[in-house]
């Protein structure tokens, strides 16, 4: 699937491939190991309590679900503050510090 973007993308989109084949590739490696530590950690805790592996990882798959929506929401956040940052700067470096770069 990364791979048939370019087959895709407009001429316009092509530059952006590269970048959400990246974004994409993160969330995807996020959500696997999230989810699989989740499951490993219920299968260890059910082994170490003599409880039902099955439940235990049911549970654990649940808490990696959750963990990954908290990661994301967090990141979201995150990436949102950075932006305002982003462009407060950017407005300020040209109004403000560089006028000369506005015009």
């Amino acid at each position: 699937m990364l791979q048939g973007g370019p087959a895709f993308a407009s001429k316009e989109g092509a530059a952006y491939v590269d970048v959400v084949r990246v974004i994409v590739a993160i969330v995807l490696v996020t959500f696997i190991a999230c989810v699989a530590g989740g499951i490993i950690h219920g299968a260890i805790t059910a082994s170490r309590s003599g409880g039902p592996i099955a439940t235990a990882i049911a549970r654990g798959l649940l808490k990696g679900l959750i963990a990954f929506a908290i990661v994301g929401a967090v990141s979201l956040g995150v990436l949102t503050v950075v932006g305002m940052l982003w462009v407060a700067y950017s407005f300020l470096y040209v109004y403000v510090l560089n006028p000369d770069a506005g015009r």
